[in-house]
């Protein structure tokens, strides 16, 4: 019998600095840093894995998405990098929609 898969946090950063997570419910957002660390805090506490991707991913980041992800980094998530983004993760910011929490 297969082991069932680790559950895991889908994080994208964007050449801009946006930030596009989907949950392992499927739900998606954009996030600011604050929210994101939340998110990652809370994938921690259960024990789920980090797939990652970036835009642009073979060049040279800008310092503040190098830096997000240095924060990422710090939490140790078992990370995947995923070469091919989500394609809700590549939408224009005219297109970006947020999640209010309540």
């Amino acid at each position: 019998m297969a082991e069932a898969p680790s559950p895991a946090i889908y994080v994208h950063l964007a050449w801009d600095g946006a930030i596009f997570v989907m949950r392992g419910t499927g739900e998606q957002l954009w996030v600011d840093r604050e929210e994101l660390y939340h998110e990652l805090r809370a994938a921690k506490e259960r024990g789920d894995a980090l797939l990652y991707s970036r835009e642009r991913g073979t060049e040279e980041p800008p310092g503040h998405v190098a830096e997000t992800f240095d924060r990422i980094v710090d939490f140790k998530l078992p990370i995947k990098l995923i070469e091919e983004p989500h394609p809700h993760a590549l939408v224009g910011p005219e297109e970006r929609r947020t999640v209010i929490r309540e």
